[in-house]
């Protein structure tokens, strides 16, 4: 796969020039298009009951969004370099799902580091939807979002369809890097662990890929002896399946997964 055509998703109440600019350095190196894409909703208000109060309420909601999302599209455009060939999509609509929509656009999804803000998935992205929904990868940056350097990339290896879907997506990256290495956390079985992880090690070998591997104790939980295992590497950047399941009409990540999206200080590229 090469990455020919990213979106960033930028978030209605401020543009993050880093988060651009991160995203604007990463489509130049791949020869990329780069769109920006922001949405929004009303909250729902029928709790307010029904009549005149509740629509006019409805209706400020809905001009306020709009021209926060008229600012918004006028900042991206200001910060993207002229040089780079960009677009823009935005909706009145929860922005994960606006987001999965304007994933069949995209090789790769690019967003930042989730905050503390919870509203609903509202204004801000729910990341077990957008995660396990998009079909896309999706590369979150580190707080502050500086540039992807992906000199030393660690891949946190599980045989399961999303560790094996994750180094397909991730492969422009990983031909780029100089070390990668690909860390399975025991789990109890050895052998088998290590033969699956030999087996990634020689599939991104035969795709030009600096790749070796080890099998490392579970030590804190597997989220965070891989987050242990980048910062003895010195790698900026993770690649792993994204794991979760629904619930009815709800997306949830599984623990690996939880602990990855709320390590500060590396960029996280995941798929499912």
């Amino acid at each position: 796969m090469e990455i020919r055509n990213i979106v960033v998703g930028l978030t209605i109440d401020g543009v993050d020039p880093a988060l651009v600019a991160f995203a604007a350095d990463l489509a130049q190196q791949h020869k990329a298009s780069l769109t920006g894409f922001v949405a929004a909703e009303p909250p729902v208000i029928a709790s307010m009951g029904a009549g005149d109060v509740a629509g006019a309420l409805y209706t400020e909601q809905l001009n306020e969004i709009e021209a926060s999302i008229a600012v918004a599209r006028d900042k991206f455009a200001g910060l993207v370099p002229a040089d780079l060939k960009h677009g823009w999509i935005a909706g009145v609509q929860q922005p994960a799902l606006g987001l999965i929509e304007a994933a069949r656009k995209a090789d790769l999804i690019v967003i930042g580091s989730p905050g503390e803000l919870r509203d609903e998935g509202y204004r801000t992205f729910d990341l077990g939807t957008l995660l396990l929904s998009a079909g896309r990868p999706v590369l979150i940056a580190a707080a502050g979002a500086p540039k992807l350097k992906a000199s030393t990339i660690i891949v946190a290896w599980k045989d399961t369809k999303e560790a094996r879907r994750a180094i397909v997506d991730a492969l422009p990256l990983l031909q780029a890097a100089s070390d990668v290495q690909v860390v399975v956390i025991g789990e109890g079985d050895l052998g088998v662990e290590r033969d699956s992880m030999l087996d990634a090690v020689a599939w991104l070998q035969s795709h030009a890929v600096k790749a070796r591997g080890d099998v490392l104790p579970n030590r804190g939980g597997a989220g965070q002896s891989i987050l242990d295992a980048a910062k003895a590497a010195g790698a900026d950047l993770i690649v792993s399946g994204a794991y979760g399941h629904s619930r009815l009409r709800e997306w949830l990540v599984g623990g690996m997964t939880r602990d990855l999206l709320g390590a500060p200080g590396i960029h996280r590229f995941l798929s499912n």
